[in-house]
């Protein structure tokens, strides 16, 4: 494969310049945090998708028909009922950090095929809830021009702009961060599903399902992830995930970036659609995907070693190295 060296060099100076530009300067949930009280909130369960001990990453090259891939995906790990339950209140965490095209935000088919399956399988109480980056909120406003909020008004999905919630203090007891304030409608939900896309991110390295969680975050209190001139991200972004293990998780990897991200970059089509119940499997098998393109981006070298993944092992968020990780095609 070959590329023009302008379509591999992400030029990380000139980006944050024009995501400083575009920042708001004057939305209140970026200037000042508010909370209702601090709750030891914990959303931890047992992986379910596991064979021998190991946990399953199920791995399907995706079609035209979306929605028969998402569902050969899950079924390769036992299916849906292994982790949800029609009576279940689940709450589904997408991408739409910004309002850019997939993969800078989830598509839409891709959403709208995990919804129908869902209720296929009997699942009524269903909602959609994100807050946008710092850059490019109001989370309302990406919503709208990503189509979003008219896509869920048509289904009948609630769509929860977590920058109008409650917010609660939790402790995180992490190395890097100490608390951190999650939505209060966390605590209304039986099960969570993260929605991610597999891309690189060019401070974190990568963005999956581990920095998904990011998403739950105050946006106040994001900007303790980029502090230190954002020397630390990687490992703040997941100690943001030491509260919260999604108990489903289907990544879209038909489109990615392999440098730059998360909003712009350069973009390949894999063609994937991978799904797991821990998230440290999942990220590791994208990374390794990610890995297989020429690019210049932050993902050389064993996908063990890089900071994310390291601080999340050390948390104990997941899997722990090779041997207990089963990819089944």
């Amino acid at each position: 494969m070959k590329f023009k060296p302008e379509e591999v060099i992400f030029h990380r100076e000139e980006y944050q310049a024009h995501l400083a530009e575009i920042r708001s300067k004057d939305y209140p949930p970026l200037m000042k945090k508010e909370v209702v009280g601090r709750v030891d909130l914990r959303h931890r369960r047992p992986n379910p998708y596991t064979r021998d001990g190991k946990a399953l990453v199920s791995f399907v090259i995706a079609s035209k028909d979306v929605k028969s891939e998402v569902q050969k995906a899950v079924n390769l790990l036992g299916g849906f009922g292994k982790s949800l339950k029609s009576q279940d209140h689940i709450l589904l965490k997408p991408n739409f950090n910004s309002d850019d095209p997939p993969p800078g935000s989830t598509a839409l088919d891709f959403l709208v095929a995990v919804i129908n399956l869902l209720r296929e399988h009997g699942c009524t109480k269903i909602s959609v809830g994100e807050s946008s980056g710092r850059p490019w909120v109001p989370t309302e406003k990406v919503f709208k021009t990503t189509g979003l909020s008219a896509k869920m008004a048509e289904m009948g999905i609630p769509l929860l702009d977590f920058d109008q919630s409650e917010y609660i203090d939790v402790p995180i007891g992490g190395e890097y961060l100490d608390v951190i304030a999650y939505p209060r409608d966390l605590e209304s939900f039986d099960k969570i599903v993260y929605l991610p896309t597999m891309k690189t991110h060019y401070v974190a390295g990568f963005s999956m399902s581990l920095k998904l969680t990011v998403g739950m975050v105050h946006l106040f209190d994001r900007s303790i992830l980029h502090a230190d001139n954002n020397m630390f991200v990687c490992q703040r972004s997941a100690e943001m995930s030491i509260p919260i293990k999604p108990d489903l998780i289907i990544m879209d990897g038909r489109v990615s970036f392999v440098s730059g991200g998360p909003a712009i970059g350069l973009a390949v089509h894999p063609g994937v659609i991978l799904a797991c119940g821990d998230p440290v499997a999942l990220d590791i098998q994208g990374v390794r995907l990610l890995q297989n393109y020429a690019a210049v981006n932050h993902l050389a070298g064993n996908a063990w070693d890089l900071p994310q993944i390291k601080t999340a092992v050390k948390h104990g968020l997941g899997i722990q190295n090779d041997d207990e990780l089963l990819l089944i095609r």
